[in-house]
């Protein structure tokens, strides 16, 4: 299993060198201030890795990429949590098979949520 996540997680890396960030999009514009968009308690595995390779592909996930501010904890949860949220402040959605809102801040250390 975590030679599979490792696997996708080096497709998502490669699928956000591949896309250039839209900076003409309308990121950023669509969340409701003070509140994100994370994963569900229980979201399977491989669902959250198969959104977050969607989500790298159309959107700016350099801060879960290895070395980054987010990139600790290298789980599918703690990146998936990113993408989700990156994918709701660019469209206002979130994503309701995996991910929940929330009014907490998940910003951690010197990873810090949009």
């Amino acid at each position: 299993m975590e030679k599979n996540n490792i696997c996708l997680f080096v497709i998502c890396c490669i699928l956000v060198v591949t896309y250039a960030y839209d900076t003409n999009s309308k990121a950023f514009d669509q969340k409701q201030a003070g509140d994100w968009c994370i994963s569900q308690e229980g979201a399977p595995d491989d669902k959250m890795q198969a959104f977050m390779i969607y989500a790298c592909g159309v959107a700016y996930c350099e801060p879960i990429q290895a070395g980054a501010p987010c990139f600790d904890p290298n789980t599918v949860k703690s990146h998936a949590n990113y993408a989700l949220d990156i994918i709701y402040r660019k469209n206002g959605d979130c994503n309701t098979g995996i991910g929940t809102k929330t009014t907490v801040d998940p910003s951690y250390g010197n990873c810090k949520y949009p």
